[in-house]
């Protein structure tokens, strides 16, 4: 009886190019990272071992991990154009890649993303111009209400000084009269 059948030989990891050998841990260890918040380590994790094995199918893989940490909402320096940048680059590559189909997803996303932040970004640059206009506004009317209310004052004063100085004279032209009056009331000196 014969056996047909398939063996498959995998190289021990030993014999595997260095890449390959420590992307596996890299990348653990750059998830592991992320998951409990350091960012900065996962991103700098990825980012020496492309620096070491520059061309590598692993190096071009940390492209794809670096934009997904760069857009984690958790990620204190999450940056959606740091992020689109490196997925372009990942997706303009022409080598054999490991995420496309997911790296093109979260490309659409993310640029949808950065669309909507410009918008909001927009939005707020023109509620806030348009509270500085109408802060503005609201100074000036109630700088005109204060010269207002300051003339009105000013025209009041004047209106009471004048009528003072009315009954002043009135008051010395009545006196004056009734002097008259007395002097006229008297008889005439006899001769």
């Amino acid at each position: 009886m014969a056996f047909l059948g398939c063996v498959s030989v995998h190289r021990p990891g030993f014999a595997e190019p260095a890449p390959r050998r420590e992307w596996t841990s890299t990348l653990a260890l750059a998830r592991n990272m992320a998951l409990v918040g350091r960012f900065g380590t996962a991103d700098t994790t990825l980012a020496d071992f492309a620096l070491q094995y520059p061309g590598s199918p692993e190096a071009l893989e940390t492209a794809y991990w670096r934009a997904v940490f760069d857009l984690d909402p958790t990620n204190p320096h999450a940056s959606v154009p740091a992020a689109l940048a490196s997925l372009d680059a990942y997706l303009s590559d022409i080598r054999p890649r490991e995420h496309v189909a997911e790296a093109t997803t979260i490309r659409r996303m993310a640029g949808q993303l950065d669309g909507l932040n410009k918008l909001a970004a927009n939005a707020m640059a023109q509620a806030n111009a348009a509270s500085a206009t109408a802060a503005s506004a609201k100074a000036q009317v109630s700088d005109a209400n204060a010269r207002a209310e300051a003339a009105k004052s000013d025209v009041a004063t004047s209106a009471d000084a004048e009528i003072k100085r009315l009954r002043d004279e009135l008051a010395k032209a009545n006196a004056e009269l009734e002097r008259i009056k007395k002097r006229l009331s008297q008889p005439p000196p006899k001769p």
